[in-house]
């Protein structure tokens, strides 16, 4: 029987190497299962931690979420779909209709909310009554999610909190901001963890202090 892995995986132990934001405490029974064909009993155990490059709070939120998820019994690993996402908008303010990722619809819908008055500049208002100076570190934060994120603060994402990855539904009830960084890192190494899980397998989380 394979033994359970109850530390993270060793290359991440070593000095200087790069902490890992979420592996798979049970990971050995899965790639077993895998090489000989065989159904794991029991969940997935996904054991998340915090990263120094991580926005801490977005972080804790996330995790504090998807161990709640789990314990209800709604988190499971679901099937890969790169279109799962899309919508069709009908366009409007600058845009045109057509396909578009539900996420990109939200974070253009919370920009508009935020820059009603958007052609108001500094000389015809203060902060309290101009709403684009009062929220101008917000709205630079989710322009600068679209593009390439290098580090923590850089821009906003809209984040699934149940994750698309672990069946989450995707609605706009589903969404929020979050660091992008953190957002894009944590699900990028959630799916590695996951990869050798066969889909529909329920999934737990633990988080480490």
């Amino acid at each position: 029987m394979a033994r359970k892995r109850t530390t993270p995986p060793r290359q991440t132990q070593a000095r200087g190497a790069k902490i890992l934001s979420a592996y798979l405490e049970n990971a050995d029974v899965f790639r077993t299962a895998k090489t000989n064909g065989t159904t794991p009993r029991g969940p997935a155990v996904l054991v998340l931690r915090n990263r120094p490059d991580f926005d801490k709070k977005d972080f804790d939120r996330k995790a504090r979420d998807l161990v709640r998820l789990g314990q209800q019994g709604r988190l499971s690993k679901a099937k890969s779909d790169r279109t799962a996402n899309n919508v069709y908008h009908q366009g409007g303010r600058g845009t045109k209709p057509g396909t578009r990722t539900r996420t990109n619809v939200f974070r253009d819908r919370v920009t508009r909310r935020l820059t009603r008055n958007r052609r108001l500049t500094q000389e015809h208002g203060t902060r309290e009554t101009n709403q684009y100076l009062a929220n101008k570190e917000l709205v630079e934060r989710l322009y600068g999610g679209r593009g390439p994120i290098r580090a923590r603060g850089e821009g906003l994402d809209p984040d699934h909190i149940h994750e698309l990855q672990l069946d989450g539904a995707d609605t706009y009830a589903n969404l929020r901001l979050m660091d992008a960084w953190t957002n894009r890192e944590l699900g990028r190494e959630i799916s590695l963890a996951l990869r050798d899980v066969p889909e529909g397998t329920p999934v737990i989380v633990r988080v480490l202090p």
